[in-house]
């Protein structure tokens, strides 16, 4: 069986740079990633902050990127 977590991904606003990059980008980076070369995962599994500030839009932003991910996934919030 193999699990795939992914931590702390720090969502904020569209286009902000926080930490350096743009998180939302990266996400959508990631999941392509896991997409293309992880899709027999059987779980994926994001813990810890999953947006910066817990705004509405950054969880609706979330929603929309997990939303493409090809293997079933479970938030564990931290």
């Amino acid at each position: 069986m193999k699990i795939i977590q992914v931590t702390d991904v720090h969502l904020g606003r569209r286009r902000e740079i926080r930490y350096g990059a743009n998180l939302n980008e990266r996400l959508d980076h990631c999941i392509d990633h896991i997409n293309q070369r992880h899709s027999d995962a059987s779980l994926c599994v994001f813990t810890g902050d999953l947006t910066d500030d817990g705004e509405a839009d950054s969880y609706a932003d979330l929603k929309a990127a997990l939303s493409r991910l090809a293997v079933p996934y479970r938030l564990l919030p931290g």
